[in-house]
Order: C-alpha cells, then structure tokens, then sequence
C-alpha cells in the first residue's frame, strides 16, 4: 500500500478515535503525536504509530503514589510492521504546569507476534515528584505506518507492590 494512501487511512482513523480515553481505573491517555491513532474496545487501549522514533500514548502527569507501587499492562503487538511495544516512565520534577523531564525508565520490549504482561516499578530517581506512563511502539522502518490496532493494551493498573528484601545470613 503506497504511503499516500496509509496516511489517509491513518488520517480517516484519527478522527473516528480522536479524543482522550482511559483504562477503567487507569489515568487518561492522549497520543504523543497527531500523526498516530489511539482509541479503545471496551476495557482494551488500541495504538496505532506513524513511522520515525517510538509514538504512541501517554498519560496525564501524575504524582506519585504513596507507597511501594508498579504500573501493571498487557501488551500484545499485532502488526508486523512493528519491530516492538514497550511501557515507558517519564519522570518530572513538578506535578503541574510545564515541568522538566528528568530520567526515563523503559520496561521490555515486547515483539510482533507476542503478547506479554509488563510490570515496572514506579521507583522514582531522587527530584522525581511526578510522572506519566507512556505505551510507545517503533516501527522496522520509518516510511512505514502501522494499522489502527497495531498494539493493543489491557489490564492496564497501578498496582501496589510489597517491598522485597534481599535474602541476607548472619556469619557465625
């Protein structure tokens, strides 16, 4: 299919799915460029991404959680022009207006053809006060433009987690 004509399915995609959505107890999404697709099937986020640098969802800034907490998705990556979807953690420096990003952390990637439960901690860098989570996906080539459901994403949760210890001995 000629890139003229994804673009304007693309384009004809957006918007049919413009506009915010969420997982059900989940943050707000919105797309991390107008070039991409974002919308959902029942409790499933769908991404579709242009071809470039990683594209996808993000959500609002957030602060953080009160105690030990990870942010919990399934995401199954369905369009072979997908090299590979992955969760990513932006963390700020301030909760509102136009804070900095000061340190990102990615979650793995998860292939074409795979579907995979991801979990990242939210363990915040020192400064670190907010955060988004974003589900990013790269294309294998960058004239490339993936389907409207390319990745799709559900059980999105931020879920708690219990501290865990490492195993230590007394020596004698």
């Amino acid at each position: 299919m000629p890139r003229s004509i994804a673009a304007l399915l693309v384009a004809s995609s957006l918007l049919a799915l413009a506009g915010v959505a969420s997982a059900d107890d989940g943050p707000q999404y919105h797309r991390t460029t107008p070039r991409g697709s974002f919308g959902r099937d029942g409790a499933l986020l769908l991404v579709g991404v242009p071809g470039g640098r990683a594209w996808g969802v993000e959500s609002e800034l957030r602060p953080l959680p009160d105690g030990p907490a990870a942010v919990r998705a399934t995401i199954e990556v369905r369009d072979a022009s997908v090299r590979e979807a992955f969760v990513r953690i932006a963390w700020y420096d301030r909760a509102s207006g136009r804070p900095r990003q000061i340190a990102l952390t990615d979650a793995r990637a998860v292939r074409f053809g795979d579907g995979s439960t991801i979990e990242v901690a939210l363990d915040p860098p020192p400064g670190a006060i907010a955060y988004r989570v974003r589900v990013l996906a790269r294309l294998r080539a960058p004239d490339l433009v993936s389907t409207v459901d390319a990745v799709r994403v559900s059980g999105f949760a931020i879920v708690p987690r219990s501290i865990t210890y490492a195993e230590t001995r007394l020596l004698p």
